[in-house]
């Protein structure tokens, strides 16, 4: 062979030698698992599948890191895997290895059914958090105390106390600011116990309570005298819920459920005019199903304790109330009391529109003014926004 020839491929040996030689020669990186159980994955992502899980205190050896993940040496089992990766937020890395002649211990064991799909034998088990930022696992039983804003439609409980503002305004000559301000806005708060059926998927079980009433006044004004009229319409409900927790994406969350709320309304009406006037008291019960689904935001402050922002949307109208109402007026001595549901109905006008009143009655209206007479139904639908403070247990 030529000499000539030979040169070149020599020196280019010699430089890939000397080139290859620190990857050759350097010294492995020596990682200390500091969580109390370390996930091995088979792919640098917290969504990869778990194809190991290494006790606290054991000793891994890293041949790179890529990002903020450590490529380690597993002893290979029936899985066939020999590496993984690590998340550098569970391990420590060490300058010198503790000498040990313990070996790597694993959480469970990992064989092969008759479809050849690897299960573990035994439910995984916790994984410790990392700090904010760094990988985090819905694996672990939590529970969460929340408070927050809630909006609700209201339904036929609005609608009555704006019914009868306009009913007594049209029974005048000249009426205004016959407006009446619905309930519809509450503080709510309430509390859910968490439990884990996957890495990414939770099922939990909660209950609420919030409150809604509006005190408001309208004056009318046909001539010397200016009648006034007096509503508070009110409801509340306390939803115990079932729901799925899902986590697609950390820090993020879905949720998805069904609630049992147990549901109560009622109205107050006054109108005074002069030396005359008349009052309406209603208080009513009832239970009924939901659903409701929306996204939270999941951010780990501890190794225990996170902040949680959550925006749920509802849908919940109730009917089949059931309670007392009762009737007074300047003329009567004792008032009249009338066990039964709450309906709803229009009232005709001569001339008008007809109005939405609400009445609990032992019989469903029949009067000749009355018109769509029907169950009421007070609507719970709406939105709520809180922010909660989640303990992992």
């Amino acid at each position: 062979m030529n000499k000539n020839n030979t040169r070149p491929i020599g020196c280019l040996m010699v430089l890939l030698f000397l080139a290859g030689s620190p990857i050759l020669g350097a010294a492995p990186i020596k990682l200390k698992v500091t969580a109390e159980l370390a996930n091995i994955r088979l792919k640098p992502s917290i969504s990869s599948v778990i194809i190991r899980q290494i006790a606290q205190g054991e000793i891994l050896e890293a041949v790179r890191q890529e990002g903020e993940w450590y490529l380690v040496k597993i002893d290979p089992d029936e899985s066939s895997n020999a590496s993984g990766y690590v998340h550098e937020s569970l391990v420590l890395p060490l300058e010198e290895i503790p000498k040990t002649d313990r070996k790597i211990q694993v959480a469970a064991p990992i064989v092969k059914q008759a479809d050849e799909r690897p299960r573990r034998t035994e439910t995984a088990v916790r994984e410790t958090p990392a700090a904010p930022g760094g990988e985090r696992a819905a694996s672990a039983w939590s529970f969460t105390i929340s408070a927050g804003g809630n909006y609700a439609v209201g339904g036929d409980i609005n609608k009555g106390a704006q019914g009868l503002a306009d009913y007594l305004g049209a029974q005048l000559t000249a009426a205004s600011g016959t407006t009446v301000p619905p309930a519809r806005v509450s503080f709510m708060f309430g509390g859910e116990a968490a439990i884990p059926l996957a890495s990414w998927l939770q099922i939990t079980v909660g209950a609420d309570y919030f409150s809604s009433s509006k005190n408001s006044l309208v004056s009318y004004v046909p001539g010397p005298v200016t009648p006034t009229f007096t509503a508070k319409p009110q409801f509340q409900a306390i939803p115990i819920s079932l729901a799925l927790k899902l986590h697609p994406v950390e820090p993020f969350y879905l949720k998805l459920g069904v609630a049992f709320l147990i549901a109560s309304g009622g109205y107050y009406f006054r109108y005074e005019n002069d030396l005359f006037w008349q009052e309406w008291k209603g208080d009513a019960k009832a239970q009924g199903f939901g659903y409701f689904g929306g996204l939270g935001y999941d951010w780990a402050v501890s190794e225990s304790v996170a902040l949680v922002f959550e925006a749920l949307g509802r849908y919940a109208p109730i009917k089949g109330f059931r309670g007392t109402g009762s009737y007074q007026d300047s003329n009567l001595v004792d008032p009249i009391s009338e066990d039964g549901k709450l309906y709803g109905y229009d009232a005709a006008l001569k001339g008008r529109s007809a109005v939405p009143l609400i009445i609990i009655r032992s019989q469903k209206p029949t009067e000749a003014y009355v018109e769509n007479a029907r169950e009421a139904t007070i609507d719970f639908s709406g939105v709520s926004l809180r922010l909660g403070v989640k303990i992992k247990l």
